[in-house]
């Protein structure tokens, strides 16, 4: 069998594109996978360490207003379509699988053309347009929140799937697991809180962090994570000189599965596939959703979990130094931390990544 993935941008994106292809590798030793992305995304130097062929297209975020930043968007799509078109033909995949992000429209789009059958995920309880521009013209809409099938009237099909990432959290090696406790100095008697402010890194919040950061000594039960993100680890370790024993500053961290099962409490912004995970695992969080994706879809996510009490939500614009901390200390309290790791396994889909490679099956036969 060969398969198409497409999905750019961000992690959110490109991690459940790729857990769809580690799944479908167990379930087929024949197959032929590609991956189209763009050069302006992460997926080129995430999708380049990997087995798996990568080819890019030009792609751009379309506009909703004319202006003639719009007609240049439009025309870069289209070459895109153009580009994604050859490639297709070239590789004449069974199914093309996309998974959001700019990239998505024109190889969908071109898939549509030549008759491939398709599949469009979607992690947000608030779709992009990307995603609801494809709707239309592919096989099945994949949907991670129940409520996101009104926004894809026209799809011939939408599936509740959840996100692939929930069930991929779930197969880590014990050993791995083991080892992770050990490279983070995990002492047997703490409570681990993490902080991941998605695979870029927040600088406004990160300000706030580095205000918090000393506060922690007064809990040495508590092990804290902070992931700065790479860009901005130079900037907040400048202007914390002197951290708490119980505090360590990360760039990045690549083996967060492997980390995860050792988290107490999360606080991070609120994307799809960090959702997904912490719900399989049943972590606690405080959610702090960005304020610049569009259509404020982060906080249209949150409000999920936080619905079920699953999570506390925190707007960046109510963000202090003393309601963060306020907040990480409420959730902390015992009670408090297990009826939501509680709530928050009841809203996982712990058999995401077998329900979509279903679909992705089903509709190529």
């Amino acid at each position: 069998m060969k398969v198409v993935f497409t999905g750019g941008g961000t992690g959110g994106h490109i991690y459940p594109a790729l857990s769809l292809w580690r799944y479908m590798q167990t379930q087929d030793d024949a197959l032929e996978a590609y991956y189209i992305g763009t050069t302006q995304g992460l997926e080129q130097s995430i999708v380049n360490q990997l087995d798996i062929p990568f080819e890019t297209v030009e792609a751009a975020g379309l506009k909703r207003q004319i202006s003639f930043s719009a007609v240049r968007t439009l025309l870069k799509t289209a070459r895109g379509y153009f580009q994604a078109k050859r490639l297709l033909k070239r590789w004449r995949p069974d199914v093309v699988v996309g998974t959001g992000g700019f990239v998505t429209l024109p190889v969908i789009f071109a898939a549509h053309a030549l008759h491939i059958p398709s599949v469009v995920w979607e992690g947000n309880a608030r779709p992009g347009l990307t995603n609801q521009l494809c709707a239309a013209r592919t096989s099945a809409v994949a949907i991670s929140f129940e409520d996101s099938a009104r926004f894809f009237a026209k799809a011939k099909r939408v599936e509740l799937t959840g996100n692939p990432r929930a069930s991929e959290v779930l197969q880590v090696d014990p050993a791995a697991v083991r080892a992770a406790r050990d490279e983070y100095r995990i002492l047997r008697d703490q409570k681990v809180i993490l902080i991941f402010l998605g695979s870029r890194g927040s600088e406004s919040v990160n300000e706030v962090l580095a205000k918090v950061l000393p506060r922690f000594a007064a809990h040495p039960d508590w092990r804290v994570l902070f992931v700065t993100g790479d860009k901005h680890y130079d900037r907040v370790a400048s202007s914390v000189p002197e951290l708490p024993h119980n505090v360590s500053l990360i760039p990045f961290i690549y083996n967060m599965p492997s980390l995860l099962p050792h988290v107490d409490l999360l606080v991070s912004r609120a994307g799809s596939s960090t959702l997904a995970e912490i719900s399989a695992l049943g972590i606690a969080s405080i959610l702090i959703p960005s304020p610049y994706v569009t259509a404020n879809h982060q906080e249209e996510n949150a409000k999920r979990l936080v619905a079920k009490g699953a999570a506390a939500l925190l707007r960046e614009q109510d963000l202090t130094e003393d309601s963060l901390f306020a907040a990480i200390e409420e959730q902390m309290g015992a009670q408090a931390l297990r009826e939501m790791k509680v709530a928050a396994r009841q809203f996982g889909t712990p058999d995401a990544v077998e329900r979509l490679y279903r679909l992705v099956m089903d509709v190529t036969r």
